[in-house]
């Protein structure tokens, strides 16, 4: 038995799973019970529209086990091995049942005939594609004038200034009173 609380996933992130299906990647079948769940229950959510406590592929999440302490770790699609104290991959039954979670949500999960897990994600400390809205946000408003806001700073645009300074550079060096090649003293 194990039980799917709601289950957000990016298109790209549902294709994985899809893939993940049609490969067997992980043959035991309370993962292939689970992952068929995950698909039939999922939400699939437009990357804009997709909250940042959603737990997605790469992202950085926290998360407990049968109420024991949390642990931090990045959600791989694979390579698990290449960092295994940093990562959990999603074809883990522990990394599938955090995929789509929203931070604060438990999932219960079957291990096997008679032992069953609860999983809960903490929080989401790092989302890739919260990230990228955050970085289109702060593009479309520094092509604007005015401040960042993101960020509050104030957006100046040193493109003006480069282009004055060159070309004071070039008339100077081209005065011929100036005999000496060299840095201008101030």
């Amino acid at each position: 038995m194990s039980t799917t609380a709601r289950c957000f996933l990016t298109a790209k992130d549902f294709t994985v799973l899809e893939v993940l299906l049609d490969r067997r990647v992980n043959r035991d079948e309370f993962f292939l019970r689970l992952l068929r769940r995950k698909l039939s229950a999922a939400m699939v959510v437009f990357q804009e529209d997709l909250s940042s406590q959603v737990a997605t592929i790469n992202s950085r999440v926290a998360f407990s086990i049968d109420g024991q302490l949390s642990d931090n770790r990045i959600l791989v699609h694979a390579g698990e091995d290449a960092y295994p104290d940093l990562s959990l991959s999603i074809t883990t039954l522990r990394g599938l049942a955090l995929l789509g979670l929203t931070a604060g949500e438990t999932i219960l999960v079957e291990r096997s005939a008679d032992r069953i897990e609860t999983i809960r994600l903490d929080a989401v400390s790092y989302q890739p594609e919260a990230a990228d809205r955050k970085k289109r946000l702060l593009q479309r408003s520094l092509s604007g004038t005015g401040t960042a806001r993101d960020t509050g700073a104030p957006v100046v645009s040193l493109a003006s200034r480069r282009k004055a300074a060159s070309k004071h550079q070039i008339e100077a060096s081209t005065d011929p009173d100036d005999d000496d090649p060299g840095p201008r003293a101030a």
